[in-house]
C-alpha cells in the first residue's frame, strides 16, 4: 500500500482503534507493549511512511470527514449536515462538504478529492447509491475506498465495505395515507420524483400496496413523475394530474420542494388548498412551515437520522463490529393544508 496507507489501515491491520494507534505512532500516552508490537508490525507490513507533510496534516486526516450530497440548497440535505456537524464537533471532528449537483462525473471526482484531503471516513447521501440500477463503475470505486476508510451511505451498496443508514420512507408513507384515509380521501395522487431513484419506488410501492389493501384502484391513475425533486418538476407534474377528468381530492407531494410547485399549479386551476383539495408532502423541512396554508409534511427526526449515520462512522473508525440498529423515529406534523373530504365530488 506504500505512501497512500493511512492510520486507519494500520487500525484495521492491527484490530485497534485509530486512537491507539496515533497514541503509538506519535508515542503520546500509554499502550501496552503487546499492543505497541501489534501495531507497529502493521505499519511495516503496510510500508507506512509519513512525510513532514503528512505529519503536519496528520491531525486533520484523523478528524476529518467527508460529507458527499447533490445538493446542499435542498433543506432536505441541509437538515442531515447541519446535525450531522454539530455531533461530529462534539467529539472533537469537523466535515468536509462536496456538492456533486445531480453530476455522475463530480460524484466520482468528489470521492478522489475527499481522499486527496485524506478523510477519515466518508459519508454519502443520495445520488448514484439511491439508483435501483447501480452503476457498476461507481459501485467498484465505493467497494475500493471503503476497504480503506469507513463509508457510509444512504442506501445499502452491495459488494462493498460501506455501511448504510437509511430513513423509512416507506413507514412514513404508512402515516401520510392513515391520515388522508381517515379524512375520508380515497383518490389520492402521488406526485414527484424519479422512476430509477429508490426511495421514491419505495414511496411509491407502499402508497399502491395500501390502496389495494383498501380496495382502491386509483394507485396507477394518480402517479405522476417529475424527474426532479423541485419546484418545476413539482409544478409539470401536478399540471398532468389536474387534466384528468375524475381530480383527486388529495395530492401528496415527494417532498416539500416538490409540493412549491404542486401548490402553484394547484392555485392556478382556481382551486383553494386546504378547502377544495387538499396537499401534504415528505421531508417536513421549514418549506413546510413557510407555506401559505402551512403544509402538513412527515419526515426525519433529523437530529436522530444525523446521530444515527455519525454513530455508524465513528463505530467502524474505532473498529466495533457493526450492528443494525432500530427503527429511526418519523416526525408527522399536521397543518393547515389538508382537510376532511365531504363526498369526493372533485
Amino acid at each position: 500500500m506504500g505512501r497512500d496507507a493511512t492510520i486507519i489501515d494500520i487500525a484495521h491491520r492491527a484490530g485497534v482503534s485509530t486512537a491507539t494507534v496515533s497514541r503509538v505512532l506519535n508515542r503520546t500516552g500509554k499502550v501496552r507493549e503487546e499492543t505497541r508490537e501489534k501495531v507497529e508490525a502493521a505499519a511495516r507490513e503496510l510500508d507506512y511512511r509519513p512525510n513532514i507533510v503528512a505529519k503536519n496534516l496528520s491531525t486533520v486526516r484523523s478528524n476529518v470527514i467527508g460529507v458527499l450530497v447533490p445538493d446542499v440548497r435542498n433543506p432536505f440535505y441541509a437538515n442531515i449536515f447541519v446535525e450531522c456537524e454539530k455531533y461530529a464537533n462534539e467529539k472533537g471532528f469537523s466535515l468536509l462538504l462536496y456538492n456533486f449537483l445531480e453530476s455522475r462525473d463530480m460524484e466520482r471526482h468528489c470521492y478522489d478529492m475527499l481522499m486527496a484531503r485524506r478523510v477519515c471516513a466518508i459519508i454519502h447521501v443520495g445520488g448514484s447509491v439511491e439508483q435501483m440500477e447501480a452503476d457498476a463503475g461507481f459501485v467498484e470505486k465505493i467497494a475500493e475506498i471503503s476497504k480503506r476508510i469507513p463509508v457510509v451511505t444512504s442506501f445499502y451498496v452491495e459488494g462493498s465495505d460501506s455501511k448504510c443508514v437509511q430513513a423509512d420512507s416507506q413507514r412514513g408513507m404508512k402515516v401520510m395515507m392513515e391520515y388522508l384515509l381517515e379524512l375520508g380521501h380515497e383518490r389520492i395522487a402521488l406526485v414527484g420524483g424519479k422512476d430509477n431513484d429508490r426511495p421514491t419506488f419505495e414511496k411509491r410501492e407502499r402508497y399502491q400496496e395500501i390502496l389495494r389493501q383498501r380496495g382502491i384502484r386509483y394507485g396507477n391513475y394518480y402517479i405522476a413523475e417529475s424527474g426532479s425533486y423541485n419546484e418545476e418538476g413539482g409544478y409539470l407534474a401536478m399540471r398532468e394530474i389536474l387534466q384528468k377528468d375524475r381530480l383527486p381530492t388529495a395530492v401528496i407531494a415527494v417532498s416539500d420542494l416538490v409540493s412549491v410547485g404542486v401548490i402553484r399549479a394547484i392555485r392556478e386551476k382556481g382551486m383553494e388548498i386546504g378547502k377544495d383539495i387538499s396537499v401534504a408532502s415528505f421531508d417536513n423541512t421549514y418549506i413546510a412551515e413557510i407555506m401559505e396554508p402551512e403544509l402538513t409534511s412527515v419526515g426525519n427526526d433529523y437530529r436522530a437520522l444525523g446521530r444515527r449515520i455519525m454513530d455508524t462512522a465513528f463505530g467502524m473508525m474505532e473498529g466495533r463490529e457493526y450492528q443494525d440498529i432500530g427503527e429511526l423515529p418519523v416526525c408527522f406534523k399536521v397543518r393547515e393544508s389538508c382537510c376532511k373530504c365531504i363526498g369526493g365530488s372533485l
